[in-house]
């Protein structure tokens, strides 16, 4: 994507800047859930997706030239080494206590398929920074997604107990969302071609899916694959699983869709049969992803009499939950930006300009509401666009926002690891 020299400078700065504010998130046992102003949540201890997105932004930071962060990296591989992996039961913990290193809880011990998945994304990341003890953690991650997340079906289940018995009866997209992004950073990290088959398998069932409902992703399914569209009805702004449809991540698999996209395009003829992916469905998956990106956006942006992108609809696209998530303003920012450098290389004007405009938009929004200063940026705001905390209170990661100021300036990769590393 083409961005002027002061657009470059600003998203270079504001990286900069939130890889210096992420760095007070370091605590013993990994990295802390932060709060409003970056202090530790203790009581929400050390939470696995959250450490391993630290983990993942360390490792691109390191990777663009910041050498203090290497040794960020370095603790965030250790802590999810030391700290997070079951020695008795294999996968790692949910949570842990930032005192005693142990489940902050019950809950804690579960092993979860969305913070798995990141732990596939952080030390995929970490093999391609060269960060000590990243394959020795991708190997036990890797074995912890084949033995117990992927079923035959193609697709991840949703969770187990900590011995790995009791699986959960339900199945849902966000967490093989993330395990689509994991797994095309495992692709790249290791040139197995088994990751993005499963990348692509993944995206078969949820493109499709998504295009019966007129391109809304549904979210909430039994453990058939059946759509559960009351699931969450009672609880419609659930960090995780909210009820309904949620238009950020509509835009987030339009990113991730365009990635597969191109890394599918450099398989070898021989090996397309191996990632589900004919020439025919490949051609396709650009117009899914703009449509994709179009209807998120017909939903979700300025729709209710103030600017920003509602957390939630209903299957029709009417709002449920107004208030506005910092990560789909970021997501959004990311799509306009991959799809933008997708219209560039195909000498599509007329979406590389609808694009850019989306780019503008978004961007001024996150500086006039969501970017409270260098580095800081509010997770959550009301209908008004004043600060809440209602689903996400405090600032627990950057990795949305440092992913979004990413896309504009590298090139449209597999995954931002090989983007930033060449």
């Amino acid at each position: 994507m083409y961005v002027t020299e002061e657009t470059r400078q600003w998203l270079v700065s504001e990286t900069e800047a939130l890889v210096e504010f992420a760095q007070k998130s370091r605590v013993d046992a990994g990295f802390g859930t932060m709060d409003a102003v970056g202090g530790i949540d203790v009581d929400a201890g050390a939470q696995l997706w959250i450490n391993c997105r630290m983990t993942h932004v360390f490792c691109l930071a390191y990777m663009r030239g910041n050498e203090a962060a290497k040794e960020y990296a370095e603790h965030g591989i250790r802590s999810l080494l030391n700290n997070f992996y079951d020695e008795e039961f294999g996968g790692f913990f949910s949570t842990i206590s930032l005192d005693s290193h142990e489940p902050l809880n019950e809950r804690a011990s579960r092993k979860e398929a969305y913070a798995h998945a990141f732990v596939l994304l952080a030390s995929s990341s970490g093999i391609q920074a060269g960060i000590d003890g990243a394959e020795e953690l991708f190997a036990l991650a890797k074995q912890a997604h084949e033995d117990h997340f992927w079923e035959s079906t193609g697709l991840v289940c949703e969770s187990w107990d900590r011995t790995f018995t009791e699986n959960e009866p339900y199945r849902g997209v966000n967490a093989n969302m993330h395990t689509v992004e994991g797994s095309l950073a495992a692709w790249d990290a290791t040139h197995d071609i088994t990751w993005l088959s499963k990348a692509g398998s993944i995206l078969h069932f949820v493109l499709g899916s998504a295009q019966k409902l007129g391109w809304r992703i549904p979210e909430h399914f039994d453990v058939n694959w059946n759509l559960l569209p009351n699931f969450n009805e009672d609880c419609p702004a659930d960090p995780f699983r909210p009820f309904g449809v949620t238009p950020g991540h509509g835009i987030e698999w339009a990113r991730l869709a365009l990635q597969f996209w191109v890394a599918a395009g450099t398989v070898e003829d021989s090996e397309r049969a191996s990632i589900n992916a004919d020439d025919a469905w490949l051609a396709s998956i650009p117009e899914a992803a703009i449509s994709l990106y179009d209807q998120a956006l017909a939903d979700g942006w300025n729709v209710d009499g103030a600017p920003g992108i509602v957390y939630t609809t209903s299957y029709d696209g009417e709002p449920v939950v107004h208030e506005r998530m910092h990560w789909t303003v970021c997501e959004g920012i990311a799509a306009a930006a991959a799809l933008a450098t997708y219209g560039e290389d195909v000498n599509d004007q007329t979406l590389v300009n609808r694009m850019n405009d989306h780019f503008d938009e978004l961007c001024d929004f996150a500086i006039a509401k969501i970017i409270e200063k260098p580095g800081r940026w509010t997770h959550e705001l009301d209908r008004n666009n004043e600060p809440s905390g209602i689903t996400w209170p405090g600032k627990p990661d950057v990795y949305h926002a440092y992913q979004c100021l990413l896309m504009p300036i590298i090139p449209l990769t597999a995954s931002f690891a090989s983007a930033v590393k060449n």
